[in-house]
Formats: C-alpha cells, sequence, structure tokens
C-alpha cells in the first residue's frame, strides 16, 4: 500500500532529526453538514499551507503534507539546521567572517542598489552551515510572487563554502517558500546588475 503524504512528512522528519509535523486549521467555513477546512502543518520552524475547501479536517492535513513533501522531498532541498529556528536574538553578528568579505559585498550591493540595507547577520553552528542575512528597506523582493512585497521582508540564506543563496521571506502568504539556489559571482559590479535586471529586483516592482 502506498504511504499516505502524512505518513512521508513524518518520515522524513524521523530522518533528519527534527520535531514531528505540527498541523493546525488556517481556514475553517461553511454550516455544520458541510464544512470546509485548510490546514497548514510546520515543519523545523517553516510552514506549509493545503488547498482551501477540503471537505474533512483528515482531507486537509494530507493536503497541507503534500505541500510541504512536494517542496521538501520532490526537490531535494535539505532542512535547514534545528538550531536556525532557536538563535536569539543577540546571536547576531555585525559581519561574516574576513574570507567571505566578498559574499557579504555581493548581497550588501545587490540590495543597497534598491535602496535596502543589510539588517543582522545569524551565523549557523557549524563549519558547513548557511547564515542568515536579514534586510531591511526597500528591497523586498520574493521569487515567489516575482515582485516586491509591499511590506514584509525577506531574508537569505548564504552557503559560503558552495557559494551560493536562496531567498525566503516573512510574509505569511509566503511561509515555507525557499528559492531555487542562486550562485555568488566572483566578480562583483556586472553580475549584480545583470541579476537585477534579470529578475527586476527593483522596489518600485510591488503592485
Amino acid at each position: 500500500m502506498e504511504k499516505s503524504w502524512k505518513n512521508r512528512l513524518q518520515e522524513y522528519c524521523q530522518k533528519h532529526n527534527l520535531p514531528l509535523p505540527n498541523y493546525r486549521i488556517r481556514q475553517q467555513s461553511g454550516a455544520s453538514h458541510e464544512m470546509k477546512f485548510q490546514v497548514e502543518v510546520e515543519v523545523n520552524g517553516r510552514w506549509y499551507i493545503g488547498q482551501e475547501n477540503c471537505s474533512s479536517k483528515k482531507e486537509a492535513e494530507h493536503s497541507a503534507a503534500q505541500k510541504a513533501c512536494t517542496d521538501l522531498i520532490s526537490n531535494n532541498l535539505e532542512p535547514d539546521p534545528i538550531e536556525q529556528t532557536h538563535h536569539r536574538e543577540d546571536d547576531s553578528i555585525q559581519h561574516m567572517p574576513a574570507e567571505y568579505a566578498d559574499i557579504e559585498r555581493f548581497i550588501s550591493n545587490m540590495v543597497e542598489s534598491f535602496s535596502g540595507r543589510i539588517r543582522k547577520i545569524r551565523p549557523p553552528l557549524d563549519a558547513r552551515g548557511k547564515y542568515r542575512i536579514e534586510i531591511t528597506g526597500n528591497y523586498r523582493y520574493c521569487d515567489n510572487i516575482q515582485r516586491h512585497h509591499k511590506k514584509n521582508q525577506v531574508y537569505f540564506l548564504v552557503d559560503p563554502i558552495n557559494r551560493v543563496y536562496y531567498q525566503r521571506c516573512h510574509d505569511r502568504d509566503c511561509q515555507g517558500f525557499q528559492s531555487a539556489k542562486h550562485k555568488i559571482p566572483t566578480t562583483q559590479t556586472s553580475d549584480i546588475q545583470h541579476e537585477a535586471n534579470s529578475s527586476g529586483k527593483y522596489p518600485n516592482h510591488s503592485n
């Protein structure tokens, strides 16, 4: 018998030593004899939203689990280390280590070109982890909606070893989203401008 999406998601969490999935009702509507549900599930601090208007809570939970599995398993996304969700406010640092100064400069130049700036940098707790770079100001470009958010900020997960970064954001509708990986070039000015032009990452794209 084929495993259910909920079982697959639970096995994924167990395999990666993560807390078990946390399900909760996001929307509930309709008369008592024809209730409709939408459920979201939390996996390692990220929320995945299932389909609307499911005919039962069980069906809604399976829909949310399917969404999480699609992102985590089908796309081969490795979960962030658990410590990512347990950083204290004072864990942040002013700058990345000196050997990664060009990477920090790349991110800084990219967002400053569009009235953004680095607000804080959170270091990984192991040598091969990802740095979390929080962005403030007008730079709110989200790969999920292909434009800038009007209010909610974005952040980057930076893998300095492989010189790639991923974009995420704090918008509720984008919870659980992680962009495809973007390469960090070794040359600065022309590559930054090329990436900005090709992706449309401009602050006035916020309608």
